[in-house]
């Protein structure tokens, strides 16, 4: 991996100040201020409830706030970039999907890559739904949809929370599933995709069931089918994709937590440790569960596992010609 400017800035500041400063000595007092983790979605979408969330636990732990800031626009890049300019001390951390690290720089120009980041752990897990208003009635469910999104290219408008988010690339697995081509709409995230489809702007929206399910039990908006592999609990009798004889298709939604490449690793060890036990905080998981996803802590090798799968299948939708931006 590529050694970051900033990290070698900081072993010759090291060295400056003598060798009796060993890198275990770094964590020592941290954190000494409040934390800040960046949120690079609009607020009110799955990223940022799961933020919300994750934070109020891990200022527990940690013994200082940490304070959410919501960075949103170009898929989730503007957050990323902030982060990875940061310095690398352990006090502005990324919370995010894969996509944001690695699928978005395959669609568009980023001053930052997955080197620019330290995974620090998984926080949360949540299946994604296809989502339409409740008294559409141009389809009125799953098989319904199919066969009009299918009857002609575009006749269906289809929001998703950013170009390379996993809303995207649900999408765009589903397009190759029906042989359909939707007029796809691009947001800053799903809050405001959420508010276009009850409203009637859009047709339909692909949402993880924790942004989605509030609605869904109010009664504004219809889930026509579960994108993953199994049902989810929070949403009885909604059937998969596959369940209904349309072929396998995955748009479950990973989000972790990441800190600047370069920030020392006795500081990530710390932040990633008490990471985990704020994820496993009662609270955290009640939370959860009430809002439809699952509370999902991990070791920092698991989580970079995860980004290393989706990047092989981003680099293939890039290789196919169907990762682009709307």
């Amino acid at each position: 991996m590529r050694i970051q400017r900033r990290q070698i800035l900081g072993m010759g500041a090291a060295a400056a100040l003598g060798s009796t400063l060993l890198p275990a000595a770094w964590a020592q007092g941290f954190p000494a201020k409040p934390i800040t983790l960046v949120v690079p979605f609009a607020p009110g979408g799955n990223t940022d409830i799961v933020a919300r969330t994750v934070a109020v636990a891990l200022g527990k732990v940690l013994g200082q706030s940490v304070i959410v800031d919501n960075r949103a626009g170009a898929g989730g890049s503007i957050g990323a970039m902030q982060v990875s300019r940061s310095p690398a001390d352990g006090y502005t951390l990324l919370l995010c999907g894969a996509g944001v690290i690695v699928t978005v720089p395959e669609m568009v120009k980023t001053s930052y890559s997955r080197a620019s980041f330290a995974p620090l752990g998984l926080v949360n897990k949540s299946s994604m739904v296809l989502l339409a208003r409740k008294n559409e009635t141009r389809f009125k469910n799953f098989k319904e949809f199919a066969a009009y999104a299918r009857s002609g290219d575009g006749k269906v408008t289809a929001a998703h929370s950013g170009p390379g988010t996993p809303n995207h690339l649900a999408l765009l697995q589903l397009e190759s599933l029906l042989k359909a081509k939707f007029t796809t709409v691009s947001y800053k995230g799903s809050g405001p995709a959420l508010v276009d489809v009850i409203g009637g702007q859009v047709d339909v929206h692909f949402d993880q069931v924790t942004s989605s399910l509030q609605h869904v039990k109010g009664g504004a908006l219809q889930a026509l089918a579960v994108l993953g592999p199994t049902q989810d609990p929070s949403l009885p009798g909604v059937q998969t994709v596959a369940e209904l004889g349309f072929g396998d298709i995955d748009g479950t939604t990973y989000v972790g937590v990441l800190a600047p490449a370069g920030t020392p690793k006795d500081i990530q060890d710390k932040l990633a440790a008490a990471l985990a036990q704020a994820v496993k905080d009662p609270q955290t998981v009640a939370s959860a569960r009430e809002l439809g996803s699952v509370a999902l802590s991990s070791t920092p090798q698991e989580f970079a596992r995860i980004l290393d799968a989706e990047y092989a299948l981003a680099t293939q939708a890039t290789r196919d010609g169907r990762l682009k931006v709307d």
